[in-house]
Parts: C-alpha cells; sequence; structure tokens
C-alpha cells in the first residue's frame, strides 16, 4: 500500500505535459542553493537560526523522491539523468517559493541564476549537461530568457522527517525518513550527509542512502 502510494505521489510530478516553448541546449547549472520549506528566499539569505536540516530540506525531500522513482539505494553523483530528476523536483516542489521565479500561466518560470542557486545543494551540480529527453515534457531550458520552464508537481501528502543530526569531520550527518502526513507511516528511510559550502542554501549533499 505504501509503495502503491509513494508511485502515485511520484506520478504527480509527472502528469501534465508542457507547452511547446523555445528550447535550446541547456547551459550546465553549477552554483545553486536552498532555503526552509514555506519561506521565500533569495541567494545567500538563509536566516542563521535555521539549522542544516530545515535549510537542505527541498533537496533532500527532491533527492529521496527521484530515488526511490529509480529504485535506487544510494545516490550516485555520476548519474546526470538521476541528478536533472533530483533538481526539477527541487523546483517543480519549491521553486515558487523563491522570490526570483514567476508564473507563466500554471507553469513556472525561473531565471538560470536561480536554478544554478538550486544545483549547488546537490552533489550532481558540476557535472550536469543538457537536459535529458524524459524531463522535455516537464522542463525546458528557453533561450529567449534565458529561464527554465518548469510545471509544478504536489507532494502535499508527504514531508521529509529528520531523526537525527551528528556533526563529525566537518561535515552533518542525517538520518530520517520521508513520512506520509495523514498517518505518519514512513515511505522511505534516509541517510545524508552534508557539506558546508558557501551557497544559498550553505551545504551540499555529499552522499544520500536509503535504507
Amino acid at each position: 500500500m505504501k509503495k502503491c502510494f509513494l508511485t502515485m505521489m511520484i506520478a504527480a510530478l509527472l502528469i501534465l505535459p508542457l507547452e511547446s516553448v523555445a528550447v535550446a541546449k541547456t547551459p550546465s547549472a553549477t552554483s545553486p542553493e536552498t532555503s526552509a520549506q514555506g519561506e521565500a528566499y533569495v541567494p545567500g539569505d538563509v536566516p542563521a537560526q535555521i539549522g542544516p536540516a530545515e535549510s537542505m530540506t527541498p533537496a533532500l525531500h527532491a533527492m529521496v523522491m527521484a530515488m526511490v522513482n529509480h529504485g535506487l539505494s544510494s545516490y550516485d553523483p555520476s548519474n546526470s539523468q538521476l541528478g536533472w530528476e533530483t533538481l526539477y523536483n527541487m523546483l517543480s516542489l519549491y521553486g515558487q517559493l523563491d522570490e526570483r521565479s514567476e508564473y507563466v500561466g500554471e507553469d513556472l518560470l525561473l531565471p538560470r541564476e536561480t536554478v544554478q542557486d538550486y544545483a549547488a545543494a546537490l552533489p550532481m551540480a558540476e557535472v550536469l549537461g543538457d537536459l535529458p529527453d524524459d524531463l522535455s515534457d516537464r522542463m525546458v531550458y528557453d533561450s529567449s530568457s534565458d529561464s527554465y520552464r518548469v510545471i509544478c508537481g504536489n507532494d502535499s501528502l508527504a514531508e521529509i522527517q529528520v531523526d537525527q543530526t551528528t556533526q563529525a569531520d566537518g561535515a552533518v550527518h542525517l538520518a530520517g525518513r520521508l513520512v506520509y502526513v495523514v498517518d505518519g507511516s514512513s515511505l522511505a528511510q534516509f541517510q545524508a550527509v552534508l557539506q558546508p559550502t558557501d551557497s544559498m542554501f550553505g551545504y551540499v549533499i555529499a552522499s544520500m542512502e536509503l535504507l
């Protein structure tokens, strides 16, 4: 039952086709960031009182969703398709909270700089190439505005819950779950390591494993 729900939840991000838009080769994304769920944010504007788990919730949520969708137990930074899907999940679920984004009809338009800020929270940021074809119905690069156009998903029935946070060797180690908010049950369990960076979110996910 939980697997069925999680599959349906992931599918909610993949439903609608994207209206035609000027598509060009995607420039490499190399320096993004994130913020706490429910807050508007701009680069360097993560409040000091927000901890790493709260700041990195969008990245953690997006990565767990992508890994479950691909049936993976550990995150492979060299998998650019997985990286782009993780980034799409981040933008789709949290991009509207960024003050630099705007809606065009029902789609979200995000400047390339904003997308780079988000990608900086993910370990594949430096190896991202062109957008994969299987994302073309959900996310495209518009060369005329140097922006990405994204179909927004809805994952209001699940949230990231961090159960344990420890620090060692300059890194933050997290243990947590993707939780079904209706009854509090776990849809997926994860362990992640965060490395501090000079970026909007303040950290990058160095590793992620699903248990």
